[in-house]
Order: structure tokens, then C-alpha cells, then sequence
């Protein structure tokens, strides 16, 4: 930040006079020659810092503003993909684009980017070798349809996004396109209600307040625990919402997890169903119910795992 012209002046004049040769030109007077000429440099120095300040300021939008080769432009070249279109180079050779922009063609509607340390892993002769780069991979997830209706683009059509951003990608990035089936929750609770309503009415409103849950859940974003049972805890007649981590029924909440060849990732003990211990990263980016169907054939529905009681009055008791 630019000093003020006084602050200029005044050191200027300290360090003048702090010169032996220079004291015999001093008459204590502020319109004497010596002192004009140093008001003079202080306007000058004045004048130089505070365009540098205006440089740096207009520098520092312009590095803000210039996305090109970030994380974030390449997550925004994505969202202007156009299924079935071919990128074309400008007249100057600097640049692709499409001829045309036709929105109705931007298939991919949600785009969350990470970055990872580049790494190399060499086992040889049993020995473990990792070798670990100064690069980053940029990992890119994409996802079509409406929110709370995420789904997995085709391969047909991850083969065509991944060479269109090799196309737009600068020299030395190195990225990872993935897309994958969105990860099952699996709420195992129990839910008490005060018995207002049947227990279909009941399933019903608490399976629309997930599903209004998974539709407002930021893409790529944390899923915590207590925000899925604060969900169903805030519907109309639930009194109560609970879980037994010790118990081997209805003890928390659940997910199971694609991996990038479809295939539903399990632990080493070969469970597919994972317990969120506070929240996780969905590996997809999104969430859903299990279809119950294919590969979650054995995965069950939320009808299946949230079990409702209506809450008897006066069964509680008091410590004293």
C-alpha cells in the first residue's frame, strides 16, 4: 500500500539531513530550494507507489479472472460439452469451440473435480517401491439428469467426453474422467410416531423427505449421519428416530458403493454395505434409493429397512 506523501516527505527530509555535506544548504525553511527539491521527489515516489498499487490490483483480476487450465475451467468445458458435435480451431489456430451453441445438446449436468498426488506403485520381487510425482491428476465426476435424479452417463458417451477434453486440455495436465452409478443409501432406523396416521402414510412421507434430502445435497458433497436422521426426525408424527449400533438390525446408516467398472465395491470381509461412521464423500457424487434390482439385488429398499412403532404414552420412566 502507498505511504502517504507526508510519510515520504518526512523520511526523505530525515534521511537528508542526516548527511554531513548536506547541512550547510539548511535553512529551516519550508520554501527553501533544498526542501522544494525534496517535496518534488516525494510527489514523484508518491506518485510511482500508488500506480503500482493500481498495477497490482489490475494484475490480481486479471490472475482471478484467467481460468484457463484450472480446475474450474476445465469442470465449466465440461458443462458445455455438446453430445454429437464437433469441436472446430478458430481462423487464428488458438482456440476450439463449437460452431454453434445448442443447450439442448449439454447432456452433462453436474461436475465436481479433486486433485491427487500423481504416484507410480512398483512391486518387484515383493518389494513395495512408490514413486511419487511433483503432478497432480485432476479427477473430474460427471453426472446426468435433474437433481435427486442423478444418473451415470453412458460409456458411449464418456468416450466422446473424454475426447473432447483432450482436445481442449493444455499441454502436461493430466486428468481422469469418471462417472459413475450414484451410491445406495441405506438407512437401517427405527422410527417412532405418535400413531396419527397408518403406517403406509407414515413410509410414504418419510421416503419423500429423503428424497427431498438427496435432491437438495450438494454434488460431491459430505453426507453426514445426523443430517439424514435430523430428515426424518423434522416429518410430521415422527416422535422419535433411533438406531442400536450394538444391535445387528436397524443400527444406523448404510452405503454401498460403485466402482468405475460398475461393479459394487465390498470390504475385505466381502460386506457390500458399508456403516457411515459420522459422513463420507459419495463416490459418485450423488445418492439413491436401491432399485432392488440387477446388481442391488440384494441390496434392500428403504421399505425394507426403516421400521416403524407408534410410540405408547407413559412407558418412559424417571431417574431420580
Amino acid at each position: 500500500m502507498a505511504r502517504t506523501l507526508s510519510d515520504i516527505y518526512q523520511e526523505a527530509k530525515t534521511a537528508r539531513d542526516a548527511r554531513l555535506e548536506l547541512t550547510e544548504f539548511h535553512n529551516g525553511s519550508k520554501m527553501s530550494i533544498l526542501d522544494a527539491f525534496t517535496w518534488v521527489t516525494a510527489a514523484c515516489i508518491w506518485s510511482f507507489e500508488n500506480l503500482l498499487d493500481v498495477f497490482k490490483v489490475d494484475v490480481a483480476s486479471d490472475l482471478q479472472n484467467r481460468i484457463n487450465g484450472t480446475p474450474q475451467y476445465y469442470a465449466n468445458a465440461l458443462l458445455k460439452y455438446q453430445h454429437g458435435d464437433e469441436l472446430q480451431m478458430n481462423d487464428e489456430g488458438t482456440q476450439f469451440s463449437y460452431p454453434s451453441v445448442d443447450v439442448t445438446k449439454r447432456i452433462i449436468t453436474k461436475v465436481a473435480y479433486s486433485e491427487v498426488n500423481d504416484e507410480r506403485v512398483e512391486d518387484v520381487d515383493g518389494v513395495r517401491t512408490v514413486y511419487k510425482f511433483f503432478d497432480k491428476d485432476l479427477i473430474l465426476k460427471i453426472a446426468t439428469g435433474e437433481p435427486g435424479m442423478y444418473s451415470q452417463v453412458s460409456p458411449e458417451v464418456l468416450t466422446a467426453v473424454r475426447a473432447y477434453m483432450q482436445k481442449i486440455a493444455f499441454a502436461g495436465t493430466h486428468m481422469t474422467i469418471v462417472s459413475r452409478k450414484g451410491d445406495i443409501l441405506i438407512p437401517k432406523v427405527v422410527v417412532y410416531y405418535d400413531g396419527g396416521i397408518t403406517e403406509d402414510e407414515m413410509y410414504n412421507a418419510v421416503e419423500a423427505a429423503l428424497n427431498s434430502y438427496i435432491a437438495n445435497l450438494e454434488f460431491d458433497g459430505a453426507v453426514y449421519v445426523q443430517k439424514i436422521i435430523d430428515t426424518i426426525q423434522r416429518v410430521e408424527h415422527v416422535t422419535d428416530v433411533f438406531y442400536d449400533a450394538a444391535a445387528t438390525d436397524y443400527n444406523g446408516v448404510f452405503v454401498a458403493q460403485y466402482d468405475d467398472d460398475n461393479n459394487l465395491i465390498s470390504d475385505s470381509a466381502g460386506n457390500i454395505l458399508q456403516r457411515i461412521p459420522r459422513f463420507f464423500i459419495p463416490n459418485s457424487g450423488y445418492l439413491k434409493q436401491s432399485t432392488n434390482s440387477g446388481e442391488e439385488a440384494g441390496i434392500p429398499k428403504w421399505e425394507e429397512t426403516i421400521k416403524f412403532i407408534v410410540e405408547k404414552p407413559n412407558t418412559g420412566f424417571l431417574a431420580e
